[in-house]
């Protein structure tokens, strides 16, 4: 990225770079560069640290003396130098908007004061902690994963082509996905578009995209949006993903197209995965790991109930989301008492209290996050051995004569196991829906149902979807093994062979 380019927040006029020293903390060996930064507690006017608004996140980007980010209404910029853990930032400059949502715009004023205020700083862990001149904290940060992945982007702006840059016209709905197949698909607000892109630490290459070819005449100017957002994207160099945001950026820093996370997908990917617990809080103002032998685990399903192994007793209990907030209980347990490992009930209940005072969520690539006010309660990963929560990608699949062969190039057949029963998918050419039932290793897919186009290309597309929903309709097991999914027929032989 360039040296004078701001990154998640959008660009403004910054001050004057000043040479820095070292932006790395002795004995940690990690910088404060290449990161954005979430802030997550500042101290107030109390001399309190308090949490920051969950509805305006707080960011700073360090480049190589310019500092900048947004301030949770306005973006911010200014110059900074630091030599070993000292550091001085000048007082920011900012853009001049007003947002009416109480104590954001007095939050911003604090943040931006206690930035002058910044003499020391240590990184430890994707934890930045900022101190002022008698060493104590005054801010701290947790960087943020620069994932493109397992996110569903809502385009809120792009450049135009002609006039800059330009919000999205009202009464459209334009969405960006990037799959883990290396294939981007979305919405262009009245077309499909799907293509491949690449990326890789910042930098990324999308197309050519094809798309649908319809034609919406509402809202007028639609087809022109349209036109204009799959230009811009298709030239962009860069990417910065920020606190619920990705941008978009040419070769030379300029905005291409500003994105901010779908609320409703993110509490899809809630109730469609199966999480397992990494570390909880203990109340203590500690974090722990979960403890080596046991398995906590929670299922968020669509009905509005959370459950799963507490790592002795299973529980259960109501849940509500309303955006990127979550509320968790009262919570229920069976009554076992577990004696091993050595503290799993001290475990499990610091788990279920800490599940109860969530509330807010944030879902990262394949990391949940429940939080309170503004310290991390639970963080759980993805459970890869789970059929549900996630798109399988077929990677070969029986001829139907004892063969197994690989996918015709250029075609994509996918599967996704959904939580109520259906599985449902792309058969290369058609959609496909059908019921399936799974338990332990058993696997059972009824008839399924499809749209009914038909396609040319490539050669023998129409024969593979065939042999493919036959086999599907054949699954009679399945095993999950280093990410791979392969199902069997009733006899053991392999039928199809997912990623």
């Amino acid at each position: 990225m360039k040296p004078c380019v701001m990154g998640a927040m959008g660009a403004l006029l910054l001050l004057g770079v000043i040479a820095c020293g070292c932006t790395t903390a002795p004995g940690e060996g990690e910088t404060i560069t290449g990161e954005v930064w979430l802030l997550n507690a500042y101290m107030d006017e109390n001399g309190a640290m308090a949490a920051p608004l969950v509805s305006a996140p707080v960011t700073a980007e360090f480049m190589d003396g310019s500092l900048g980010g947004s301030g949770g209404c306005n973006s911010y910029g200014a110059s900074y130098e630091t030599s070993g853990t000292s550091m001085t930032i000048e007082m920011p400059v900012s853009t001049l908007m007003y947002c009416p949502e109480q104590g954001v715009m007095d939050q911003e004023q604090r943040y931006l004061t206690l930035l002058s205020d910044v003499a020391s700083y240590s990184v430890h862990e994707g934890v930045l902690t900022m101190m002022d001149g008698s060493g104590a904290m005054i801010l701290r940060f947790e960087a943020i994963v620069q994932t493109l992945e397992g996110t569903k982007w809502l385009l809120a702006g792009h450049h135009d082509g002609q006039n800059g840059f330009v919000s999205v016209l009202a009464g459209t709905r334009v969405s960006a996905e990037f799959g883990a197949d290396d294939q981007m698909t979305g919405s262009a607000g009245c077309n499909n578009y799907f293509g491949p892109y690449s990326a890789d630490k910042g930098t990324i290459a999308i197309g050519p995209l094809a798309s649908t070819e319809m034609y919406c005449a509402d809202p007028e100017g639609v087809m022109d949006q349209e036109t204009a957002y799959l230009a811009a994207i298709q030239t962009a160099a860069e990417y910065r993903v920020g606190a619920g945001e990705l941008m978009l950026m040419d070769e030379d820093g300029m905005r291409l197209a500003r994105y901010v996370v779908s609320t409703e997908t993110s509490a899809e990917n809630l109730m469609a995965t199966e999480w397992r617990m990494t570390s909880y809080s203990t109340g203590t103002g500690s974090v722990r790991s979960v403890l080596e032998g046991t398995v906590v685990s929670a299922n968020f399903g669509a009905d509005g109930q959370v459950a799963g192994s507490a790592g002795c007793n299973n529980y259960f209990g109501p849940f509500t989301v309303t955006g990127d907030r979550i509320a968790i209980g009262p919570l229920g347990s069976t009554k076992m008492m577990c004696g091993e490992p050595a503290g799993v009930m001290e475990q499990e209940s610091a788990y279920l209290d800490a599940l109860a005072s969530s509330v807010a969520y944030r879902i990262e690539g394949s990391v949940l996050t429940l939080k309170d006010a503004g310290a991390v309660m639970v963080t759980f990963t993805e459970d890869t051995t789970s059929l549900t929560g996630r798109q399988w990608m077929l990677t070969s699949y029986t001829n139907g004569v004892g063969g197994v062969v690989s996918m015709l190039p250029e075609t994509r057949i996918t599967a996704t196991f959904g939580a109520d029963g259906q599985v449902t998918g792309s058969s290369g050419c058609n959609n496909y829906f059908a019921e399936y039932m799974a338990a332990d290793d058993v696997l059972a897919v009824g008839a399924a149902g499809m749209t009914q186009m038909y396609c040319e290309q490539p050669d023998g597309v129409m024969d593979q979807e065939t042999l493919y929903l036959q086999a599907l309709e054949r699954s009679s097991s399945y095993q999950i093994r280093s990410g791979t999914l392969t199902v069997m027929d009733e006899d053991g032989a392999t039928l199809l062979v997912f990623s």
